[in-house]
């Protein structure tokens, strides 16, 4: 039997890089140099020298505090390939039922580290009006926005304020800067099933934002929708809530998710 021929050079390179982003992966979070390093077993320079050059490609990302994420760059060429996902095929539906029945503008969002990020949208094509269009791929504010405030609450106090640490922008006078506010707020969402924007991120805009989960109970995307609503305790705007509610259940229903399963 022949023996085995060992990758060498660049390829052996490639194999440590592509294990150092796996790792990070596994993790859903920043790790240290030195985690890394424990982790992967391989030299401190090495990983070091790996790292640095997946940051020039914006494959990985470093925090103020040190510590490496994933890039956004992943994000990009997940978008290539975004007519491949199942999630992509089986929620428009989904979105195109909510635009219709709310006239603004649907969404479907993930998060990307300290961002939200649309990947999915759809417009009510019987709205009459100025309408309100999601941009896809456009880095959101987890603090400012529905999907955002959404997503942040599936995580725990300590990786809220690790997420959060370098302070909150003011988009407009409506912005929540101050962090225990902030809190409240993702528990109060986190426990009525929904999240909010009241004019946070733009004046005039209100949008809502589900929870959609997969078969293991894992929040993975915000699902909602955004316009030139009325006040958030209009009548008119309870029924967009338990429209993007009920539409962001059945959604996780069509993902394997069933009610009463587990969630994080």
């Amino acid at each position: 039997m022949a023996p085995a021929i060992e990758p060498k050079g660049s390829v052996r390179a490639l194999g440590k890089a592509m294990e150092l982003l796996g790792l990070l992966l596994d993790h859903r979070g920043p790790m240290t140099l030195q985690e890394l390093q424990k982790r992967s077993g391989y030299p401190k320079s090495t990983v070091h020298g790996l790292l640095s050059t997946l940051r020039e490609y914006d494959m990985i990302g470093q925090n103020p505090d040190g510590t490496y994420c994933l890039g956004i760059r992943l994000y990009e060429y997940g978008c290539a390939v975004a007519g491949a996902w199942d999630i992509t095929a089986l929620a428009h539906p989904y979105l195109e039922k909510l635009a219709a029945q709310t006239g603004g503008g649907a969404f479907l969002s993930l998060r990307s580290e300290r961002h939200a990020i649309s990947f999915d949208k759809a417009v009510s094509a019987a709205g009459s009006g100025l309408q309100v269009s999601v941009e896809t791929g456009t880095p959101l504010p987890l603090h400012a926005t529905a999907q955002g405030k959404l997503l942040l609450s599936g995580c725990s106090e300590s990786e809220i304020r690790r997420v959060l640490d370098g302070g909150l922008v003011a988009y407009t006078r409506h912005t929540v800067t101050d962090p225990d506010r902030l809190l409240a707020q993702l528990a109060e969402a986190r426990a009525r099933g929904y999240a909010l924007e009241d004019g946070e991120y733009k004046v005039g805009l209100r949008s809502v934002a589900a929870p959609v989960y997969d078969q293991t109970g894992r929040l993975c995307y915000a699902f909602g929708v955004v316009g030139l609503f009325g006040r958030v305790t209009s009548l008119d705007f309870q029924d967009i809530i338990q429209a993007a509610c009920r539409l962001a259940k059945e959604l996780s229903a069509a993902l394997g998710w069933r009610q009463g399963g587990l969630k994080p």
